[in-house]
């Protein structure tokens, strides 16, 4: 019980204040116990918020694993759509998690390792996720792919650039557009 008071509190400062302002010493007064019960469970804040990360990482895999069971309770096999429903689900978790969404500013503008390594393991499961796809696309002989783990990485990001940076500047896209523009590139290529 105490264990999940601070990570609740540590979240909630770590949203609110970055990760980087947050001392253990302000996380004991939110969870409402003592800094040296804090350090019971977590040995710094850095393992404290790498105990975060991977809570969002057990979320965001069993997202994945609600699509894929569904599409198999429904019968639908088809790779593209399964491969946009998990990677935009997931997207979309991560942006309306405004933990997340703050992490990736404070990581851009701070440079903090500890956040910047924290999150390239999200972006590392995610790609894992794509090039399982992939591979087991390739297997069936849906597709063919000259190398799986750059087209895993171009299929990410096209989906962070659509969902995150264009719609910074331009006119927001629903999962449709995205889903057709990147699903027809990947089906047809760009050839006439």
């Amino acid at each position: 019980m105490k264990e999940k008071q601070i990570i609740e509190a540590a979240r909630m400062l770590f949203n609110k204040y970055g990760f980087k302002k947050v001392t253990m010493d302000e996380i004991a007064r939110e969870a409402n116990v003592t800094k040296r019960t804090v350090y019971s469970y977590f040995s710094s804040k850095e393992e404290l918020f790498k105990c975060i990360i991977n809570e969002e990482l057990e979320n965001m895999k069993k997202i994945v694993e609600d699509v894929e069971a569904e599409n198999l309770k429904n019968g639908n096999q088809d790779f593209y759509g399964t491969v946009h429903q998990g990677i935009y689900k997931l997207l979309k978790y991560i942006n309306k998690r405004k933990f997340l969404k703050n992490l990736v500013n404070e990581a851009e503008i701070l440079k903090n390792p500890i956040i910047i390594e924290n999150l390239k393991v999200i972006d590392s499961e995610v790609q894992n996720y794509i090039k399982q796809k992939l591979q087991d696309a390739i297997n069936k002989g849906y597709i063919k792919v000259k190398d799986v783990d750059i087209v895993a990485f171009l299929i990410y990001k096209m989906y962070i650039a659509l969902m995150f940076d264009w719609n910074e500047n331009n006119k927001k896209l629903d999962e449709n557009i995205i889903a057709d523009n990147i699903i027809s590139i990947l089906k047809t290529g760009l050839n006439k």
